[in-house]
Protein backbone atom coordinates (compact mmCIF):
# COMPACT_ATOMS: atom_id res chain seq x y z
CA UNK A 1 0.00 0.00 0.00
CA UNK A 2 1.77 2.98 -1.19
CA UNK A 3 -0.21 6.89 -0.36
CA UNK A 4 0.79 9.65 -2.10
CA UNK A 5 1.02 11.84 0.50
CA UNK A 6 2.01 15.15 -1.20
CA UNK A 7 -1.64 14.33 -3.24
CA UNK A 8 -3.77 12.85 0.14
CA UNK A 9 -2.02 16.47 1.91
CA UNK A 10 -3.12 18.44 -0.73
CA UNK A 11 -6.84 17.35 -0.88
CA UNK A 12 -7.10 17.07 3.03
CA UNK A 13 -5.56 20.77 2.88
CA UNK A 14 -8.26 21.90 0.41
CA UNK A 15 -11.15 20.38 2.40
CA UNK A 16 -9.47 22.14 5.88
CA UNK A 17 -9.39 25.19 3.83
CA UNK A 18 -13.04 25.16 2.36
CA UNK A 19 -14.00 24.34 5.93
CA UNK A 20 -12.48 27.23 7.86
CA UNK A 21 -14.01 29.83 4.76
CA UNK A 22 -17.18 27.98 5.45
CA UNK A 23 -17.10 28.66 9.09
CA UNK A 24 -16.19 32.20 8.39
CA UNK A 25 -19.23 32.35 6.63
CA UNK A 26 -20.79 32.41 10.12
CA UNK A 27 -24.60 31.14 8.55
CA UNK A 28 -26.50 29.92 11.41
CA UNK A 29 -29.95 30.24 9.76
CA UNK A 30 -31.44 29.98 6.48
CA UNK A 31 -31.57 33.13 6.37
CA UNK A 32 -27.89 34.05 6.42
CA UNK A 33 -28.08 32.62 2.56
CA UNK A 34 -30.51 35.66 1.39
CA UNK A 35 -27.74 37.56 0.19
CA UNK A 36 -26.87 35.89 -2.77
CA UNK A 37 -22.85 36.73 -2.14
CA UNK A 38 -23.33 34.16 0.57
CA UNK A 39 -25.46 31.85 -0.92
CA UNK A 40 -22.97 31.88 -3.97
CA UNK A 41 -19.91 31.05 -2.10
CA UNK A 42 -21.48 28.59 0.63
CA UNK A 43 -22.69 27.02 -2.98
CA UNK A 44 -19.50 26.91 -3.95
CA UNK A 45 -17.78 26.00 -0.68
CA UNK A 46 -19.83 22.63 -0.46
CA UNK A 47 -19.56 21.37 -3.87
CA UNK A 48 -15.67 21.73 -3.61
CA UNK A 49 -15.56 20.62 -0.23
CA UNK A 50 -17.80 17.30 -1.31
CA UNK A 51 -15.70 17.21 -4.66
CA UNK A 52 -12.37 16.93 -2.49
CA UNK A 53 -13.96 13.98 -0.19
CA UNK A 54 -14.58 12.26 -3.07
CA UNK A 55 -11.43 12.93 -4.54
CA UNK A 56 -9.87 11.88 -0.96
CA UNK A 57 -11.66 8.23 -0.72
CA UNK A 58 -10.88 7.51 -4.52
CA UNK A 59 -7.24 8.10 -3.41
CA UNK A 60 -7.66 5.82 -0.36
CA UNK A 61 -9.19 3.00 -2.95
CA UNK A 62 -6.14 3.56 -5.26
CA UNK A 63 -3.37 3.71 -2.42
CA UNK A 64 -5.03 0.44 -0.91
CA UNK A 65 -5.82 -1.31 -4.16
CA UNK A 66 -9.08 -1.99 -3.98
CA UNK A 67 -11.86 -2.39 -6.14
CA UNK A 68 -12.31 0.64 -8.85
CA UNK A 69 -15.83 1.85 -8.55
CA UNK A 70 -18.49 2.65 -10.96
CA UNK A 71 -19.67 6.22 -9.26
CA UNK A 72 -19.00 8.64 -6.82
CA UNK A 73 -20.91 6.90 -3.98
CA UNK A 74 -19.64 3.56 -5.02
CA UNK A 75 -16.81 4.68 -3.24
CA UNK A 76 -18.09 4.97 0.09
CA UNK A 77 -19.55 1.83 -0.45
CA UNK A 78 -16.34 0.11 -1.12
CA UNK A 79 -14.80 1.94 1.80
CA UNK A 80 -17.17 0.37 4.07
CA UNK A 81 -16.94 -3.15 2.49
CA UNK A 82 -13.27 -3.05 3.28
CA UNK A 83 -14.11 -1.68 6.82
CA UNK A 84 -11.75 1.67 6.02
CA UNK A 85 -14.97 3.39 7.46
CA UNK A 86 -18.15 2.41 9.05
CA UNK A 87 -21.34 2.12 7.83
CA UNK A 88 -22.62 5.17 8.81
CA UNK A 89 -20.33 7.45 7.83
CA UNK A 90 -20.57 6.00 4.93
CA UNK A 91 -23.94 6.20 4.64
CA UNK A 92 -23.59 9.76 5.48
CA UNK A 93 -20.88 10.04 2.94
CA UNK A 94 -23.32 9.17 0.17
CA UNK A 95 -25.55 11.42 1.25
CA UNK A 96 -23.52 14.09 0.20
CA UNK A 97 -22.91 12.54 -3.07
CA UNK A 98 -26.39 13.24 -4.18
CA UNK A 99 -26.25 17.04 -2.78
CA UNK A 100 -23.08 17.23 -4.85
CA UNK A 101 -24.92 16.08 -7.80
CA UNK A 102 -27.63 18.32 -6.82
CA UNK A 103 -25.21 21.34 -6.76
CA UNK A 104 -23.93 20.52 -9.89
CA UNK A 105 -26.62 19.37 -11.87
CA UNK A 106 -29.86 21.40 -10.49
CA UNK A 107 -28.16 24.67 -9.93
CA UNK A 108 -30.82 26.61 -10.99
CA UNK A 109 -33.08 25.34 -9.13
CA UNK A 110 -31.08 24.89 -5.69
CA UNK A 111 -32.72 27.14 -2.59
CA UNK A 112 -31.34 28.79 0.07
CA UNK A 113 -33.14 25.91 2.53
CA UNK A 114 -31.19 22.98 0.32
CA UNK A 115 -27.74 24.99 0.99
CA UNK A 116 -28.44 25.01 4.74
CA UNK A 117 -29.76 21.65 4.72
CA UNK A 118 -26.05 20.46 3.16
CA UNK A 119 -24.25 23.08 5.10
CA UNK A 120 -25.71 21.17 8.00
CA UNK A 121 -24.36 18.19 7.21
CA UNK A 122 -20.85 18.98 6.14
CA UNK A 123 -18.91 18.23 9.36
CA UNK A 124 -18.81 14.72 7.67
CA UNK A 125 -16.36 15.81 5.98
CA UNK A 126 -14.09 17.00 8.51
CA UNK A 127 -14.84 13.52 10.51
CA UNK A 128 -13.72 11.73 6.85
CA UNK A 129 -10.46 13.60 6.69
CA UNK A 130 -9.68 12.62 10.65
CA UNK A 131 -10.62 9.31 9.64
CA UNK A 132 -8.14 8.71 7.04
CA UNK A 133 -5.47 10.36 8.60
CA UNK A 134 -5.48 8.10 11.28
CA UNK A 135 -5.73 5.43 8.90
CA UNK A 136 -2.76 6.64 7.37
CA UNK A 137 -0.16 6.87 10.92
CA UNK A 138 -2.18 3.33 10.97
CA UNK A 139 -0.37 1.76 8.31
CA UNK A 140 3.03 3.58 8.78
Amino acid sequence: MAYDKERVGMIVSDVEEYIRDLDEMDIRKVSDLDDKRNFYSASMLLFSIINRVIDLGDEVITAEGLEVPATYKHIFDVLVRNRIIDSSMGKRLSELVFYRNLLAHKYHGITEKDVFEVYGKINIAEAFVGRIKNRIKELK
